[in-house]
């Protein structure tokens, strides 16, 4: 039963807002590979009224995951809901920004056909913390990275990303991410295209090839959208 966990929305584009204080981002997003499903929904608040300024953050998020595994002779599928509240410290030098959360988190897991034994089955309540980089070497060039762990099954994932600005419109570039939990690791080696705008939405998009510990392996997708108010 592999279920790989949830970090986060991809990384936008943090230097493309708006004339006007940007006190929240709102941001959802769906993933698809052949064997599984994830949707998310959250949002980055600024308390202080600005999240172009160094300060306090509070990062809402919550993700639903849908996972099945085919032996020669049983179905099995896995079901897993989490959020967390993260405050959170931003902090930019220069090019580079780094925002830090930390914060309590809940999953709930549910196992089809259930299995008694499993010690995640159910609800738990523990400890997530996460970070995010953005650095622009040059103004044509971006590298991002985040990364972020739980208490909860001893959960992990990471990503990092490099792009190149095209049109002055989007970043695209490869991107690597790696994820993991009780039940598998997941490795991820793609493309992303990043920060395309249509009006007041931010969009980004991702595909490459997936493979996991259960050596299965297949194309990834996905596809992410942001708000700033």
């Amino acid at each position: 039963m592999a279920q790989p966990a949830v970090a986060g929305p991809p990384l936008a584009d943090t230097l493309s807002g708006g004339s006007k204080p940007e006190r929240f981002l709102i941001f959802s997003g769906i993933d698809l590979w052949h064997n599984g499903q994830a949707g998310y929904d959250g949002m980055l608040l600024a308390p202080q009224g600005d999240l172009n300024k160094d300060g306090l953050r509070i990062r809402l998020f919550m993700s639903d995951d849908f996972e099945r595994y085919d032996t020669p002779t049983q179905h099995f599928t896995t079901n897993i809901f989490r959020a967390s509240i993260l405050p959170g410290w931003r902090v930019k030098h220069g090019n580079v920004e780094i925002k830090m959360f930390a914060g309590p988190a809940v999953e709930s897991h549910v196992l089809k056909p259930d299995i008694p034994t499993d010690k995640l089955r159910g609800s738990h309540f523990g400890a997530r913390i996460a970070t995010e980089i953005w650095w622009e070497p040059t103004p044509a060039m971006m590298v991002a990275a985040a990364a972020s762990a739980t208490t909860i099954g001893s959960g992990y994932s990471a990503r990092v990303a490099a792009g190149w600005r095209l049109l002055n419109r989007f970043w695209i570039g490869p991107e690597i991410s790696a994820s993991a939990d009780v039940y598998s690791t997941q490795y991820r080696i793609g493309a992303h295209l990043t920060g395309f705008k249509t009006g007041p939405a931010e969009w980004s998009v991702g595909a490459g090839f997936v493979k996991d510990s259960f050596n299965r392996s297949g194309i990834y997708g996905r596809i992410g959208i942001l708000f700033r108010k």
